[in-house]
């Protein structure tokens, strides 16, 4: 069964979770749209993927974007946002641009393209946006205050906009990855070694021994949570924050 058959979806980040986002919404039958910063990103999609260079932190590109896929498609049908940056730092090492650019693209992201979707999923009474959060947007950790903060922001922001257009058939839900399989993951497992003095192999596996299932997440499984919140198998649940994380503690 295919779930989101003949449905149009945008998703925001072509990193390793939004690749396999991407993947298995065309798997089941979707239009996808991949929006990136990056113009490599852009050029390596498949086939079935069309592509455009966004930046999220620029307020004048998200509208023009928005007007020609619903143009082309029709509609917007399911927003994913999982573009984000990554890093482990301190507060009292923290720079203050580091902080702006963390909120400003994990967070402010998220509203530009969720501000500029949502009116028309409003006027067609239906749609699903599934932001990225993180675990770290559930609880705040060490080296990640910055982090942290632009994450529990998507949660919030997540909640609130969900009471603002549920009247109109529009579901606005998050999911919360743990420690992903991903080259962003091992670049802050790479800054967690530093900051902690350990090897790159001690810390993951001290990372992997908090989980439950003592492994960590593939991008695939956070692919297939978006999958289910932007299905109709989820047509009553908005507003909540979903855990991908397999049982971190």
């Amino acid at each position: 069964m295919k779930l989101v058959e003949d449905l149009t979806a945008v998703v925001v980040g072509g990193g390793d979770i939004g690749l396999a986002v991407a993947a298995v919404l065309v798997e089941h039958g979707a239009q996808v749209v991949v929006w990136d910063l990056r113009q490599e990103v852009i050029e390596n999609l498949s086939k079935e993927i069309v592509g455009h260079v966004v930046d999220v932190t620029l307020n004048d590109q998200m509208a023009g974007l928005t007007a020609s896929v619903v143009d082309e498609y029709g509609s917007i049908d399911i927003l994913v946002n999982s573009a984000g940056v990554l890093s482990c730092l301190d507060v009292e090492d923290m720079t203050t641009d580091l902080w702006q650019e963390t909120i400003d693209v994990n967070l402010g992201g998220v509203f530009r393209t969720c501000r500029a979707v949502v009116g028309h999923m409003i006027k067609q009474r239906s749609g699903s946006i599934v932001n990225i959060s993180s675990e770290s947007g559930l609880r705040g950790s060490a080296g990640f205050s910055h982090y942290s903060a632009s994450k529990f922001g998507v949660i919030g922001f997540s909640e609130s906009l969900a009471q603002e257009v549920g009247e109109y058939g529009v579901r606005v839900n998050c999911v919360c990855p743990g420690a992903v399989d991903s080259q962003m993951n091992t670049e802050t497992l790479a800054g967690m070694a530093r900051r902690q003095g350990r090897s790159y192999a001690a810390t993951e596996h001290k990372v992997i021994e908090r989980t439950a299932l003592r492994r960590l997440v593939k991008p695939e499984n956070v692919a297939d949570a978006v999958l289910f919140l932007s299905s109709g198998l989820s047509s009553c649940i908005t507003g909540i924050a979903l855990p991908v994380s397999g049982g971190l503690s």
